[in-house]
């Protein structure tokens, strides 16, 4: 394996620990004094641009108190699990190098009281 092999290697690895992380938290009580009443809509009017290999994922924010991330997931299989980027929640874009494939991609908000349910999907593919 050459060394973007074992790069991207480390990626998904890195992804799939920070996305288990993010996922043990999700069944955390509200905590006192939390800025919400409920967890967020889902996002709306995904959108994507492709400048040669990178992509930059755009959405409307979504409705709720004080977004605190929001969870991109991509896959190019629908039977596999996505790949998840976590987006601060200041943020209603996500831009990344990507090699040519076709993606699947959705996103989802998270506050104090609990994560949205996923967007819509968004399908876009990157040509070489």
């Amino acid at each position: 394996m050459d060394k973007n092999g074992v790069i991207a290697v480390v990626v998904v690895v890195i992804s799939i620990v920070l996305v288990g992380l993010w996922a043990m938290r999700s069944g955390e009580r509200i905590p006192i004094g939390a800025n919400c009443s409920a967890p967020p809509d889902a996002p709306t009017g995904l959108s994507h641009s492709l400048d040669a290999d990178t992509v930059t994922i755009n959405w409307q924010p979504s409705r709720a108190e004080d977004i605190t991330v929001y969870l991109v997931e991509a896959t190019t299989d629908r039977a596999v699990p996505p790949t998840a980027f976590v987006v601060p929640g200041t943020q209603t874009s996500f831009r990344r190098q990507a090699p040519p494939a076709t993606y699947f991609v959705t996103v989802a908000a998270r506050n104090a009281c609990g994560t949205s349910p996923r967007s819509s999907e968004l399908t876009l593919t990157v040509t070489p």
